[in-house]
Formats: structure tokens, C-alpha cells, sequence
């Protein structure tokens, strides 16, 4: 009974929470579903592509959950907007869908980092192809930086010799 109550009070507690960021309707759980989505293939694409190339870094792993944590927060700013103004859900869905695009981009050239271009339409790699120069000159700073400072890293050439192998 103990365990009933226990996860009846924390459901509705992220229940009303949800609903006080993000709003009601089956239409903006989707969307946020989505959304959330995005951004967790896309931190497995960057975690992957950072192994194979050797620009892993944790203090770049914890950057990227102060980005994730903003990004989460634009859709809530969007309905907060919402709300202050009467519109029905014009700021949190353009809010959305502009970061949910950025998301896109950003896993798609991940993916192709990852060596799993295989799966990405043609037309995607051209629209990202800005992004994904982005991300391999950064990754080579990174890189770069990675072993002025630490003389190289063991694990770094054995991934790259895996990822050689796929």
C-alpha cells in the first residue's frame, strides 16, 4: 500500500509539473516526447562520433547537460508566453520546433560522424553540412588540445581502430 501512495504523489507531482512547463493535450506530450527524443539520439551520436574520433572529453559531457537543461527549458519559456499573452500555444510550438530543428541538425551531423552516414538521406547531409563542419573542426581543436595536454590517450587510438573495424 505504502508503494501505491508513494508513486501515486511523485506521478502526480511530475504529472502537474509537466502540465505547469509545458502544458495539457496529448498533442504537446507528443511533441515534447519528440522532442526529448531528439536530443537523446543526438547524445548518443555526439558520444559515439567523440569516441571514434578521439575527441571525447567529460568536461565537454558535462557542458552538454547545461545545454540540454536550456534547451528543455525553451518549450516551457514558449508556454509561459502562451499563457502571459492568451495565445493558444503559438510561442511553445514555434519555440519548439525552432530548437527541435537545431536538435536535428545537430544529431543528424553527429550521425554522420559516427560513420553511420549509411542511413542519412542525401539531402540531409546537405542541409547539415555547415553543422557537421562545425563539429569536425571543433572535435579536431578538441583533439588536438586533448593530447598537448595529456600526451595522448591509450583508449583513444584502440576506439578509433574499433570504429575502423565496423
Amino acid at each position: 500500500m505504502k508503494e501505491w501512495l508513494l508513486s501515486g504523489t511523485i506521478g502526480a507531482f511530475l504529472l502537474s509539473a509537466f502540465h505547469f512547463l509545458y502544458g495539457e493535450g496529448s498533442v504537446r506530450y507528443l511533441a515534447i516526447f519528440l522532442y526529448v527524443f531528439l536530443l537523446v539520439m543526438d547524445w548518443l551520436a555526439g558520444y559515439r562520433a567523440s569516441k571514434i574520433d578521439g575527441s571525447y572529453a567529460s568536461e565537454y559531457g558535462v557542458k552538454g547537460g547545461y545545454r540540454a537543461v536550456f534547451i528543455l527549458g525553451m518549450p516551457s519559456i514558449g508556454h509561459q508566453i502562451d499563457q502571459i499573452s492568451g495565445t493558444p500555444g503559438v510561442a511553445f510550438y514555434f519555440l519548439t520546433a525552432a530548437f527541435g530543428l537545431h536538435i536535428w541538425k545537430s544529431m543528424t551531423a553527429n550521425v554522420i560522424r559516427a560513420g553511420w552516414e549509411k542511413w542519412v538521406p542525401g539531402w540531409a547531409m546537405i542541409y547539415v553540412a555547415e553543422e557537421l563542419e562545425h563539429k569536425i573542426s571543433r572535435a579536431i581543436k578538441r583533439r588536438m588540445e586533448k593530447e598537448k595536454y595529456l600526451g595522448g590517450d591509450e583508449s583513444v587510438s584502440k576506439d578509433n581502430r574499433n570504429a575502423s573495424d565496423q
